[in-house]
């Protein structure tokens, strides 16, 4: 079968649809024919083979197509009608099912092209509430994916270094710029010292369960609004190999994508919602590797597709542009960042998950919250996965000091991983916070105290409000706030020599958090990622 197959312009005859048509246009990939048609969405794959991908027999198109329907079934149910066929039908090309089958293809339900997440970035209409609903939803695939067999190659070392080594080969086979070729060889010595470092993490991550079935194409042209809620489609259904990774791979390509495309505060913003909800901070040992990865395989795409030709010149510029840009960005996630502890303290209604949320963005941190921790300790979390347990057993001593303990040790893993951490927890005693204090000292890392407070009837109204929405991790009510401003333990003389105080209920928080990420500025950069 060539490139282009005879039947390739008949898709633009009504007549060969079983349904209405309203609209007729073709989007190439560099392995797939998509027809959108109004209604109804046709993908075909391309008889093609990168090594990667085989799509070079009918069988092989067919069986992709049947997978590609049962892996997207999963997050994407309402979207994916089936599998159909083309036939050679007595008037020519149909899709039906009379006739020798020429083609097979997935029928999806179309959709607005401005619901693509892609778009609504583009367009600034991406609110950070439904980048964090769509972090929850990539979890909850994590959680349900199937987990890889022990004596299976997947997410072995061998085979993730194989992989990431299969972009970087067509990098170099690719023409480029001399300039741009130079940034390959740092990037190929980078890639192998750090795949020798991480080598008893990745054998670690497989052995505790975090290889899972997973979308394996997590990138915003592949997310869509759909009926209000963030919608995960078109996953990588044509090599198991690149399917079957750590979950890690997969929202790294996420968080690279937002970075790509200029919202790194979203980026940010939908890693610490994950790792919320998976609770894979230990992850955080190989997300650099999986973010330069990431990047690397955009690039190899846009090389692939300089190859097709097809390509308009205002398409093969786009590509050119589009490949630099992902060897940038790779080489510039290569890079070391730097690295804080920043305690945030106050009671229960005083702002301090809210400013913490704000300084994540700003600072490039990783926030983890006593809150939602105290909950995962109980089997408690993510919320509706077990039966909640009591506040005496929630908030015993015993509870509170196992919390703090694994605030501590998660702390560790986050700046031994090469980010700053924003510890989030009301810190009322000063035996916790010198715990930490003198964390950062051994670590050799600042540290920040971050004291938020307000007047005391606001905080209650926040705590009540919180009450009665009821979407926070927090169970603290105004008896729990009027027993912390009982018990707080004050900042002592030295701890104030570290300590940031801060009225939330003055002035703009805005500007009042950008204020506190200035004073950090002496201490602390964003790093890259």
């Amino acid at each position: 079968m060539s490139q282009h197959p005879d039947w390739l312009n008949s898709i633009y005859d009504p007549g060969i649809y079983s349904h209405p048509v309203s609209e007729i246009h073709l989007i190439q990939t560099h392995i797939s024919w998509v027809i959108l048609t109004g209604d109804w969405v046709y993908k075909l794959k391309k008889p093609v083979n990168f090594g990667f991908v085989d799509f070079t027999t009918l069988e092989l198109r067919h069986a992709a197509c049947l997978e590609e329907v049962r892996l997207n079934r999963r997050t994407a149910p309402s979207l994916y009608d089936g599998v159909v066929t083309l036939v050679d039908g007595i008037d020519g090309p149909q899709f039906g099912e009379n006739g020798p089958i020429l083609e097979y293809a997935v029928r999806m339900r179309q959709f607005a092209q401005s619901d693509l997440f892609e778009q609504r970035l583009a367009g600034n209409e991406l609110s950070v509430d439904v980048i964090e609903s769509l972090a929850r939803a990539v979890a909850e695939l994590h959680g349900q994916a199937a987990i890889a067999l022990p004596d299976s190659l997947f997410g072995t070392p061998e085979l993730i270094r194989s992989t990431v080594q299969a972009c970087l080969d067509e990098l170099a086979k690719t023409s480029l710029p001399e300039a741009l070729r130079s940034l390959l060889i740092p990037l190929n010595v980078w890639v192998m010292a750090e795949w020798r470092r991480l080598n008893s993490s990745f054998l670690s991550r497989k052995q505790e369960g975090w290889i899972r079935e997973c979308h394996g194409d997590l990138h915003l042209g592949n997310i869509v609004l759909y009926r209000g809620k963030p919608t995960l489609f078109d996953c990588l259904e044509f090599n198991p190999n690149l399917r079957w990774i750590d979950e890690m791979s997969d929202i790294a390509f996420l968080v690279m994508d937002l970075h790509d495309r200029g919202a790194p505060r979203l980026a940010w913003r939908a890693l610490n919602e994950w790792l919320e909800q998976s609770g894979d901070y230990q992850g955080l040992f190989v997300l650099k590797y999986y973010l330069a990865y990431r990047a690397l395989v955009r690039a190899k795409v846009a090389s692939i597709r300089l190859r097709q030709p097809e390509l308009s010149p205002e398409e093969q510029e786009r590509q050119h542009e589009s490949l630099k840009s992902y060897v940038d960005l790779a080489t510039t996630l290569t890079r070391q960042s730097q690295t804080i502890i920043v305690l945030m303290h106050g009671v229960s209604g005083s702002g301090k998950s809210f400013v913490a949320r704000k300084l994540v963005e700003s600072l490039g941190a990783v926030q983890i919250r006593s809150d939602v921790e105290r909950k995962r300790l109980m089997d408690a979390w993510p919320p509706g996965t077990s039966v909640p347990p009591t506040d005496s057993e929630m908030y015993s001593t015993k509870i509170t000091w196992k919390t703090y303990h694994r605030l501590q040790s998660m702390a560790r893993i986050v700046v031994d991983s090469g980010y700053p951490v924003i510890v989030d927890a009301t810190f009322l005693k000063q035996s916790d916070r010198q715990a930490f204090a003198s964390l950062a000292k051994n670590l050799g890392v600042p540290f920040v105290i971050v004291a938020c407070h307000a007047p005391e009837a606001v905080m209650q109204e926040r705590v009540s409000q919180r009450q009665r929405i009821g979407r926070d991790a927090s169970d603290a009510d105004v008896a729990i706030l009027q027993q912390q401003l009982a018990t707080a333990e004050p900042l002592t003389s030295h701890e104030l020599g570290s300590t940031i105080e801060l009225d939330t209920n003055a002035g703009d928080l805005d500007a009042i958090v950008t204020s506190i990420r200035n004073r950090l500025a002496n201490v602390v950069s964003p790093p890259t990622m």
